[in-house]
């Protein structure tokens, strides 16, 4: 099953992963997960007494579940769909890829032409990542797979902040929750809308 999910990761994919404990201590601290729930083995947080003030959604009249069903069958089905909003926290040393999958081509950093072929870069990379360097054929700029412009559809990272529940561009992290995050890494975090 999938789900729709804005995901929070350090805008610099080289950045050190940030210890669960002290990024799930940041987010209680300003309110935007409670307390730690199991669902499937694994550890989600529902949304904090805060998380409408720290997440904008945009759009006339969006329709935000927040309370998650207290049915332990319905928790899970719900949860692997994201049919309320709900948070899962990931870090980890490996630096990971995460995307949409009908997501378009990555655009090359210095003269935009679309990488057509990323998916082969990407699977070398992932098989043996150091060979992630990659040449532009049509500028001939020479980077790393990094450093391709995946827009807001893919990105690289070891520390993620996974919002399940919000459609592509539905919502947006506010000020208050960036400067949070930023206060963990001291560099500035992305925004992906993805399902997977």
């Amino acid at each position: 099953m999938t789900a729709h999910k804005l995901i929070l990761l350090p805008t610099d994919p080289t950045c050190p992963p940030v210890s669960t404990g002290q990024l799930t201590w940041k987010l209680q601290a300003i309110g935007l997960i409670g307390a730690a729930r199991e669902v499937n083995n694994d550890t989600f947080y529902p949304t904090g007494e805060h998380f409408l003030q720290l997440v904008t959604f945009l759009g006339c009249s969006p329709i935000i579940e927040l309370e998650p069903p207290s049915d332990p069958e319905m928790l899970a089905a719900d949860s692997a769909s994201g049919k309320f909003c709900h948070v899962f926290l990931s870090c980890s040393e490996t630096l990971r890829f995460r995307a949409d999958p009908c997501i378009p081509a990555p655009r090359c950093p210095a003269c935009r032409t679309a990488v057509t072929d990323w998916r082969t870069l990407l699977q070398a990379w992932q098989n043996n990542p150091a060979s992630g360097n990659w040449r532009c054929t049509h500028c001939e700029h020479t980077g790393h797979i990094t450093g391709l412009g995946f827009r807001k559809s893919a990105g690289f990272g070891r520390s993620f902040v996974e919002i399940r529940g919000i459609y592509p561009s539905e919502a947006v992290p506010g000020e208050a929750l960036l400067n949070a995050l930023k206060s963990l890494t001291h560099g500035d975090w992305s925004t992906l809308y993805i399902k997977e």
